[in-house]
C-alpha cells in the first residue's frame, strides 16, 4: 500500500525540475507516521495494538519512504561539471524537515495527555 502511494505521488516529481516534490512528500509523510505511531507504541499498548502499530510503521511507512529512491534522486540532481548542486539542496531540505516533523509528531502523545 505504501509503494502504491509512492507511485501515485511520484507524478508530482516533474512539477519542479530541481526538486522532486512527490518523493519529498512521501518521505515527510512516512516520518510523520513513524513519529506519531512510534509515540503511541511507546505508551505500552496491548499486544494486538502493538502488532498493528509495528505493522503500520514498518509496512506502510517503510515502503512509503525509500532510501534508494532518495539517493538516486539526490545523485541525479548533482552535476559537478556544470556546478549544478540541486541534489545537495534537496537532501538538506529533506533531512531538515524530516527531523523536524519526526520530533514534532513523536511528541503528539505527550501533548494529547496534557489536554
Amino acid at each position: 500500500l505504501g509503494s502504491l502511494t509512492r507511485w501515485k505521488l511520484s507524478k508530482y516529481n516533474s512539477y519542479m525540475p530541481g526538486f522532486p516534490l512527490g518523493t519529498f512528500a512521501c518521505n515527510l509523510l512516512a516520518c510523520a507516521l513513524s513519529g506519531s505511531l512510534g509515540s503511541l507504541l511507546a505508551g505500552n499498548p496491548g499486544p494486538e495494538e502493538s502488532i498493528v502499530l509495528v505493522s503500520m510503521i514498518s509496512g506502510f511507512a517503510g515502503s512509503l519512504s525509500s532510501l534508494a529512491a532518495f539517493v538516486v534522486e539526490v545523485l541525479s540532481l548533482i552535476d559537478p561539471i556544470i556546478f549544478k548542486f540541486d541534489g545537495v539542496t534537496y537532501a538538506c531540505v529533506t533531512l531538515f524537515w524530516a527531523i523536524f516533523i519526526g520530533f514534532t509528531t513523536s511528541q503528539a502523545k505527550d501533548w494529547a495527555d496534557e489536554i
